[in-house]
């Protein structure tokens, strides 16, 4: 598992690399937290959030020293750093370009955006007779090489992201596509920007932004960030890149305007994910990541002396999707609802992440994470295992046993399901395992079908073959953008091609599309997540994805690193990175 930081990109350009499980851990914000509300029906946000919301040992600025170098392990050092590129897409450009490039808004601790100082100083949003969303740039904001920051920014990123022109290859176009224009106010640091169809979650645009020579010429835009970092405007700049040591190294950037980054340099290196514990351990890394996904990794790392390991709920959720297209089994919404609560959700928790020393309570929501402001429980009576009634439901579903209960049949043909994994993920394999002696208490067989890692999701999980298969999604700040094309119902095209997007359960319903409508284009954050909600109670009725848990977001630092950790879903201030002085 990669880390994204500042940037979660405009959020739901991220949404198809999330869904494949290239998934993002965000980082600190400057944004202060708000108070949690409680949106209309379902259980309230009371005593359900499963696990820390964030975890980052946070200090003052005046109790960090001046100077030092933090060195930051990642898998690798990509060639590619134009985020928005097709090729861009990456947790290790996140890491990098999170200190180079300012982004409009960070989220706090409850994934709520606020704007950023820095880049926009004031806002205003008008939503009738459309959006229109004006920002008042800070004006000193400037660019390394003396270019003021300025709405021509701004503009040639909407072009050069909307879609328009196919020269471009660019990243995903979500969101840029819904603007109708990017223009000056009263001056070039007055950005208006006017949408074609409302868009509640606009806060995700331009993150992050780069600059507007670059964004205004297709190969420039393909050659620009290439092997290089040409400009800044973050609290640092490009010192070197040296693909042969495989380390990049970043230093402060004299022209920021900002709050003085406390770390002289960053360096980041390319280092195997397994061999990163003995890193730190040799102290020769600050930091790693990725541990929630690893108990051996965590065992490594736990005890380690000058280490603190912090946990946090990440951004990232397991679950197990049903495939209901066609004719068979589950098809049929009372198989599907059997085996949702055929299956222990918190015995499978406890198995794959209680060993990691985190709640087990398993993950309720499909579109907001238990860290997020307004998440509730919408799963209903689905929520909690009943083998009886699962047998019952089977029966009713005319899938009926003669033998006891060990198998059940129905016109001749035996209740059994394919449980497709990939043949490297250990975990996955312990999962299925345990499906399937759950599901065989209620007569339903499950057939392991381990297939090559690689193919997992590109062969199998998106063309539909498999009965069940256990995915990764990913959240953010901007979840139901995120979430909308995951629950989008398919539709066939022209050429009778069926669109499923990231809709790999391959059912979805008018309802569910509506209340995405009405939440995507609701300005009012409160309003949007009340249909957000309503959007995931009649997910949880349609019943292709059970939620199992929000995976552990687990970082282990350098034990005097402060303002970095297990961040949940905030985003990381660079200049606010250092190391605590005294002993």
């Amino acid at each position: 598992m990669t880390h994204n930081s500042r940037s979660r990109l405009a959020a739901v350009a991220a949404v198809a690399a999330l869904a494949l499980g290239m998934s993002a851990c965000s980082s600190s914000s400057k944004g202060g937290s708000s108070s949690s509300g409680t949106p209309s029906g379902g259980k309230p946000a009371k005593n359900i959030n499963t696990q820390v919301g964030n975890d980052i040992n946070p200090q003052p600025r005046d109790k960090l020293a001046d100077g030092g170098t933090l060195r930051w392990p990642e898998v690798s050092i990509p060639e590619q750093m134009n985020y928005n590129e097709v090729d861009g897409p990456d947790g290790s450009v996140s890491d990098i370009m999170g200190a180079v490039l300012e982004q409009p808004f960070y989220a706090d601790a409850q994934g709520v955006p606020h704007n950023n100082k820095n880049l926009v100083a004031s806002f205003q949003v008008a939503s009738s007779p459309q959006q229109v969303v004006t920002l008042e740039l800070n004006p000193q904001a400037v660019w390394s090489d003396g270019t003021p920051v300025s709405e021509a920014d701004f503009e040639a990123q909407w072009k050069a992201l909307n879609g328009t022109n196919q020269a471009f290859q660019v990243a995903a176009t979500a969101g840029y596509d819904q603007i109708a224009s990017v223009k000056p106010g009263k001056d070039a640091k007055e950005v208006v920007i006017t949408f074609a169809k409302p868009l509640s979650e606009w806060q995700g645009l331009f993150s992050p932004l780069y600059p507007a020579a670059t964004n205004s010429d297709p190969k420039k835009f393909e050659n620009d960030f290439k092997n290089a970092i040409p400009t800044a405007d973050g609290p640092f700049r490009l010192d070197s890149i040296d693909q042969t040591a495989k380390t990049l190294t970043l230093v402060r950037n004299e022209k920021w305007w900002g709050d003085k980054a406390k770390l002289d340099k960053i360096i980041f290196r390319a280092i195997d994910a397994d061999a990163q514990s003995d890193s730190l351990a040799n102290n020769e890394i600050d930091l790693q990541y990725g541990i929630g996904a690893h108990v051996a990794y965590y065992a490594r790392v736990k005890n380690l002396p000058n280490v603190t390991v912090h946990k946090a709920a990440g951004p990232v959720w397991g679950n197990l999707t049903f495939n209901g297209a066609g004719t068979g089994p589950l098809s049929d919404v009372k198989v599907r609802n059997a085996l949702t609560i055929g299956i222990n959700r918190k015995q499978i928790d406890t198995a794959i992440v209680g060993p990691l020393g985190v709640s087990t309570d398993p993950l309720n929501n499909h579109i907001l994470l238990t860290n997020q402001k307004g998440y509730q429980d919408n799963s209903g009576d689905l929520g909690k295992p009943d083998a009886a009634r699962a047998k019952q439901l089977l029966d009713a579903a005319g899938w009926v046993s003669t033998d006891g209960g060990k198998t059940r049949t129905k016109g001749g043909k035996t209740l059994n399901l394919r449980f497709t994994i990939s043949s490297t993920n250990d975990t996955s394999k312990q999962l299925a395992e345990i499906v399937q002696s759950q599901l065989g208490d209620i007569g339903v067989q499950i057939t392991i079908v381990p297939v090559p890692g690689a193919d997992f999701y590109t062969k199998y999980v998106e063309t539909g073959d498999y009965d069940i298969a256990p995915v990764v999604l990913g959240g953010n700040a901007y979840p139901i953008s995120t979430a909308e094309p995951v629950f989008a119902n398919p539709t066939t095209g022209a050429d009778g091609k069926v669109n499923i997007q990231q809709n790999y359960g391959r059912l979805g319903s008018p309802e569910i599309d509506g209340l995405f409508t009405q939440a995507l284009s609701s300005l009012d954050r409160d309003q949007a997540t009340q249909y957000a909600n309503q959007a995931d109670a009649a997910i949880w009725k349609l019943d292709t994805i059970v939620p199992l848990y929000q995976r552990p977001q687990i970082v282990a630092t350098n034990s005097k690193l402060a303002n970095y950790g297990a961040p949940g879903v905030q985003d990381t201030v660079y200049e606010n990175l250092g190391f605590v002085t005294g002993s």
